[in-house]
């Protein structure tokens, strides 16, 4: 039985566009969307296929994938996954790939940035009980990115060899970096913390940080959820978060430290070299910088050369 299972929250027009096409796809048994408590429930796409189940997540405030991943595939009855996000589109090829013991599948980024689809990289395809093995996706990893790296890895690790799903089989459809962030973390403070916000570096390296220092497997407990309702197709939970497993303030900040100067090496252009003599404290002023000159070059005076 092979089961397609999608994460959202609130990227529901994604789905109403990318659901259409998954029910034509060849041997897909079931389809599980989870609904990270996206504003407007999408329980109304439960009338497009009776293959179609919804798990929701009840009073979740941010968007941690990981999470939304292990909750998915606990609920999928299939012994295969497809892993396949909301905007990504796979071909018909794509999903008759068979995944055994030994081996699983996954889009490799470094093939997909070629063709502008970097985000290949999220979408794989492999049994449950491999899933099982390694104890799920990482939910210590509570940013964007790298949590499809580290649980590939993990796999590989335990004698799962990777073989990559050709770039040509998987399609997406278009939005922005910042619609990928978006539910991740709430900008607070002052705007350099919207401005890290934004950057898809500084997610990718706390959880890098965070990884290393606490990496996942079988030791740790997933998250617990209770049942709130279950219906025919429809079932809502609530995550416990009282039993969420802590990340220590001392390695937040490490993790926050090491982020801040990824995005100042991009953003402002610090060589390695340079980059190595800074602490944190003048990157984040190399970053106020950038910020006030962008503010300024964004004002144009009424009268100068442009200005309406």
């Amino acid at each position: 039985m092979i089961s397609l299972v999608t994460t959202c929250m609130n990227r529901e027009s994604h789905l109403r566009r990318s659901l259409p096409h998954w029910i034509t796809l060849p041997g897909i048994d079931e389809i599980v969307l989870v609904d990270w408590s996206t504003r407007e429930p999408f329980t109304d796409l439960l009338a497009l296929d009776p293959r179609i189940r919804i798990v929701r997540a009840e009073g979740e405030p941010r968007w941690i994938q990981p999470y939304a991943n292990n909750l998915g595939i606990a609920h999928a009855r299939g012994d295969i996954i497809i892993k396949c996000d909301a905007d990504c589109l796979p071909t018909a090829d794509a999903s008759k790939l068979m995944p055994a013991n030994g081996h699983f599948y996954a889009g490799d980024w470094r093939s997909g940035e070629k063709l502008g689809k970097a985000c290949v990289n999220g979408q794989c395809i492999f049994t449950k009980a491999q899933w099982e093995q390694v104890n799920g996706y990482s939910e210590l990893l509570r940013r964007y990115s790298r949590d499809d790296v580290d649980f590939y890895d993990r796999l590989v690790a335990v004698g799962h060899a990777r073989h990559e799903i050709p770039v040509d089989l998987l399609n997406f459809l278009d939005h922005s970096n910042e619609d990928r962030v978006a539910n991740v973390k709430p900008a607070a403070g002052d705007n350099i913390d919207a401005l890290l916000n934004r950057e898809l570096p500084y997610h990718e390296t706390i959880n890098i940080v965070v990884a290393a220092y606490m990496p996942w497997g079988p030791w740790f407990v997933r998250a617990p959820y209770t049942v709130v309702s279950s219906e025919d197709r429809l079932t809502v939970v609530r995550r416990d978060l009282t039993r969420e497993i802590p990340i220590s303030p001392a390695l937040h900040q490490t993790a926050r430290s090491h982020a801040i100067r990824a995005v100042a090496a991009q953003l402002c252009k610090i060589p390695a070299a340079t980059l190595a003599r800074m602490d944190e404290a003048a990157c984040l002023a190399q970053l106020r910088k950038k910020l006030t000159h962008q503010v300024s070059n964004s004002f144009v005076p009424r009268g100068s050369p442009g200005a309406t």
